[in-house]
């Protein structure tokens, strides 16, 4: 990695006026010292004020850029993915940076996410938080730490998993040889499916699981808004290799299956969901710590009683025939 690369920032927004300047106030306030960097932010589309007050926010800031990008075919790109693929054409960065419009980041992001590049790294993926502190964003904060732990701790079997787009830096390199989101199948998961791609030419990929690159994102406001949000990741989530499938399955079919269990061997059910449970709160413990998160280990005893509602219920809608809304847009149901 170069002694001083320069980096561009890449946010897309669609409708985001609610959360659109705090973004940018932590963009504003990231440490480019070390080379420098860009923010581009790419309208797509929107239909209230973020175009309007992301120009006001950066007018006196030359490394900031707007660009209103007009609505285009979703059945080729998602609406994501192609204003992405826009603002990947403008930038000048050797590291393209991506992040979403309803993200803090941290000042120290950037030179966090770069620490994790070596030579032959083609894409890192950043650790992200869901703030508040209702019960329901306080549980959604360890249902998204468990999964980057487990993110982490693929990364470290050189098991590639997935990539987070809300928290992702990618070596331009990398994302050249994919061809850029263009070059790509149509997905609701436009960053699983770059992370695959970058993979699967042959690039290394890493996690950072730190409090330098720990971000910060809104829970889902309302129960269709979870759904909605979990819909769309398991519909990536079912694109995994055969394998990483069936553990996604065991996820959300084990407690069905070991109550059928128990009427059969009652204790071998027990030894298993006792295994399931110690693993899952090793790690979440693992990952509190090395997040400097400590703090939230008492909602571990409401985190699995959560867990088994969020995934059954999560499981039915995926199956139910309903569309994915992301953004104010509607996909074909799954």
């Amino acid at each position: 990695m170069p002694d001083r690369p320069r980096v561009s920032v890449l946010v897309a927004a669609r409708n985001e006026a609610v959360t659109i300047e705090a973004c940018l106030c932590a963009l504003a306030a990231l440490d480019g010292s070390f080379g420098g960097y860009e923010v581009l932010v790419g309208n797509d589309d929107s239909t209230d004020q973020t175009a309007r007050l992301t120009a006001d926010f950066i007018a006196d800031k030359p490394h900031f850029r707007l660009f209103n990008i007009p609505p285009g075919d979703i059945t080729r790109l998602n609406g994501k993915a192609r204003v992405l693929a826009e603002l990947a054409r403008h930038a000048t960065g050797e590291f393209l940076f991506i992040t979403d419009a309803d993200v803090r980041v941290p000042p120290t992001w950037l030179a966090g996410m770069l620490a994790e590049f070596g030579p032959e790294t083609g894409i890192v993926t950043g650790t992200t938080l869901v703030a508040g502190r209702s019960v329901g964003a306080r549980l959604q904060a360890l249902d998204w730490l468990l999964a980057f732990g487990l993110i982490d701790l693929g990364t470290t079997l050189r098991l590639p998993l997935t990539g987070s787009g809300n928290n992702m830096a990618l070596r331009w390199s990398a994302y050249d040889a994919v061809g850029g989101f263009e070059g790509l199948p149509f997905s609701v998961v436009e960053d699983y499916t770059l992370f695959q791609a970058i993979v699967a030419k042959g690039f290394r990929f890493g996690h950072r699981l730190q409090p330098d690159v720990l971000a910060e994102t809104l829970p889902a406001p309302t129960l269709r808004a979870f759904l909605q949000q979990r819909k769309r990741w398991m519909r990536g989530a079912f694109s995994l290799p055969p394998l990483l499938v069936v553990g996604v399955l065991v996820q959300y079919l084990l407690v069905p299956f070991l109550l059928l269990l128990a009427l059969l061997a009652p204790k071998i059910a027990l030894f298993i969901y006792l295994a399931k449970l110690t693993f899952q709160s090793t790690l979440l413990l693992r990952t509190l710590r090395y997040t400097h998160q400590k703090n939230r280990w008492p909602d571990i005893f409401l985190f699995e009683p959560y867990l088994v509602i969020s995934s059954l219920a999560c499981l039915v809608y995926y199956l139910l025939p309903v569309g994915i809304r992301w953004k104010e847009r509607e996909y074909a149901s799954a």
